[in-house]
């Protein structure tokens, strides 16, 4: 479809108007206003024209960016893209304020002012005295607090939305920080540019030399293995914890090759840097299973988006070899003593008075009974906790936190549990956490690349300590994760259908025909209603 011209219409003063419709699917990304207004001063018709044409095809810029964005269609850049973006930015801005003739007096007044802010930015994010020796950009650029004080206001002064929107740019929030850092002392030289055009100085411009060509797709040279872990993140959205274990890797690649870029790393470096990581702390199981697959997974993704041209931690490439392990226990399911020690000592506690006492006296019990992960259960809400079609039942789901493959599953609610008390002790709590406190006030956004630790997540790590003071301390078997492994083993016993229970606790099919025909609720109450009683 074509697109609709606004119409320009004179104003009573001699200058010109026009206002153009939002539509309503990307009226966020203008603040929720559904029109934008254009106003120039006077001037003759065709100038006003000119400048029309070029506000309504940044407007429809900024919507199609808007679109890109919310079907996930950013643009990622590398280290030498983004420069040579913001490249683009300066002539863009020069030439676009070189036709408003101010005198040379007014562009000095606005680099001072831009000064300030920075200055105001920067040190209200350092906890020392303000002193005006000090170059506000050496602090900028080691602290990182400063910079993200200082990036909102950059995009403001530098117009940053509306250049990107006439180059029909989306960058993804990484490339967006990469790409004002850069603006910041960019902005700086063009308002000197154009203080010296104003003068009449008119040589030539040493410091747009510096700038490479802009090329969408090339592979950067710099890029670190740290941006494309922080890349891998924006763009993936893992799981906290997945983010929070992956994080000391490629925070150790970084510390262990400072010099390399991620596209230099060679198969002998990394191969002796995953041996080397083997200790008397670190088993060579940890090294294979969480660092190399941590950095294998980063680095595949980066190369199919064209941001490194190889990887070096291929598979076939690199390896760590890991000996057999001795094992002193059979299975890693609870044994019949170590069931009831954590189930008596959960029953023992009667009615919960805190949050802890619940969890302690609710999660082994439901754990037992639904082998779920002990991470969705201390998660868990009131408003989970369901009844349908005469089935009592918790919704595991991903909008109460982290659910693993991201996929909701309601599981059918023991009658052992039902007779406890735990429907009760649900309408007593309300919809909210069963397990921990709700948050009295609006949490922060935390650093994507280092987030907050959820406290269900903190729940779930002193339930497992706690099992552990009751003497369930043997390393084999995990004070939580065992659960899972205890409720198969008994679901098998009891001829539970081995599909019933991969649903109910959540594991994924192990072929494509084993995926069809997925059990309904009333399958998975029907099974468990074979499931034994536990006897405490």
């Amino acid at each position: 479809m074509p697109r609709v011209a606004t119409k320009l219409i004179p104003t009573a003063d001699g200058g010109w108007k026009a206002r153009k419709r939002i539509p309503d699917d990307v009226r966020d990304a203008f603040g929720g206003r559904w029109e934008e207004r254009f106003r120039c001063d006077p001037m003759p018709v065709t100038l006003a024209r000119a400048r029309h044409r070029t506000w309504q095809n940044e407007v429809d810029a900024r919507i199609a960016n808007a679109r890109a964005a919310r079907d996930g269609r950013e643009r990622m850049l590398t280290l030498m893209q983004a420069r040579a973006l913001a490249g683009e930015w300066y002539h863009w801005f020069l030439q676009r304020h070189l036709a408003k003739e101010w005198e040379a007096s007014y562009w000095e007044h606005r680099f001072d002012e831009l000064r300030g802010e920075l200055h105001d930015a920067v040190w209200a994010s350092i906890d020392e005295p303000w002193s005006p020796e000090v170059d506000p950009f050496a602090l900028w650029e080691d602290n990182t607090e400063a910079r993200e004080r200082v990036r909102p206001m950059v995009a403001d002064w530098a117009e940053s939305q509306q250049f990107l929107g006439s180059k029909a740019l989306v960058l993804d929030r990484t490339s967006q920080k990469l790409f004002l850092d850069y603006l910041c002392k960019d902005l700086f030289a063009a308002l000197q540019r154009l203080t010296r055009w104003a003068k009449g100085d008119f040589s030539p411009d040493r410091y747009a030399e510096q700038f490479p060509k802009y090329e969408r797709r090339a592979a950067d040279p710099g890029l670190t293995p740290w941006m494309l872990f922080e890349r891998w993140v924006d763009a993936k959205k893992p799981a906290p914890s997945t983010v929070d274990r992956w994080r000391g890797v490629f925070l150790k690649l970084q510390t262990d090759f400072p010099e390399h870029s991620a596209a230099a790393l060679t198969t002998d470096q990394i191969q002796r840097w995953l041996l080397g990581l083997i200790n008397a702390e670190r088993s060579a199981g940890t090294v294979r299973d969480g660092w190399l697959n941590a950095c294998r997974v980063v680095f595949a993704w980066a190369k199919r988006q064209r941001l490194i041209s190889n990887n070096p931690f291929a598979h076939g490439e690199v390896d760590v070899t890991v000996p057999g392990k001795n094992r002193t226990r059979d299975g890693k399911a609870f044994s019949e003593d170590e069931i009831r020690t954590i189930l008596s000592a959960a029953l023992a506690i009667g009615e919960p008075k805190t949050r802890t006492d619940a969890v302690r006296r609710w999660a082994p019990w439901l754990m037992a009974y639904t082998g779920a992960r002990a991470g969705e259960l201390t998660q868990l809400r009131g408003a989970d906790v369901t009844k349908r079609d005469g089935i009592a039942a918790i919704k595991i789901t991903p909008e109460a936190g982290s659910v693993k493959n991201r996929r909701a599953r309601t599981v059918p609610l023991h009658e052992h549990l039902i007779e406890q008390g735990f429907l009760d002790f649900v309408d007593t709590n309300g919809k909210g956490p069963l397990f921990y406190n709700q948050p009295t006030a609006p949490m922060q956004p935390s650093d994507p690349t280092n987030p907050r630790k959820q406290r269900s997540v903190k729940t779930r790590e002193h339930l497992a300590d706690w099992v552990r003071k009751l003497g369930v301390t043997d390393e084999e078997v995990g004070p939580n994760h065992a659960w899972r492994h205890t409720f198969k083993a008994i679901g098998y016993r009891a001829e539970i259908d081995e599909r019933i229970l991969d649903a109910i606790v959540g594991h994924a099919p192990p072929n494509v025909g084993r995926g069809y025909g997925e059990p309904t609720l009333s399958d998975k109450a029907q099974a468990l209603a074979r499931f034994p009683r536990y006897t405490v």
